[in-house]
């Protein structure tokens, strides 16, 4: 799977809007847009506060979630899998 489209599974999953995840990363809407479409690519920073901000007051959202967003955008990830 494509980063973009792990992103917006995992922002569905953990019940937030873009705008919502803008919020919390300070990261411009439609940046988050371009990403999703696969239009940007993210740095592994961007990746990080992406993942943070999607596990914020989130239970759905886990640490092998942020992993996975990291591979998705060929990053290593935070632990050996």
């Amino acid at each position: 799977m494509e980063f973009g489209e792990k992103l917006q599974r995992l922002r569905k999953k953990a019940g937030k809007s873009r705008y919502e995840l803008s919020k919390l990363t300070a990261l411009d809407q439609a940046f988050l847009g371009r990403l999703e479409t696969g239009v940007k690519n993210p740095s592994r920073d961007t990746v990080l506060k992406l993942g943070f901000a999607l596990v914020h007051n989130n239970t759905a959202i886990t640490l092998d979630d942020i992993d996975e967003l990291l591979m998705a955008a060929e990053f290593a990830p935070l632990r050996k899998l």
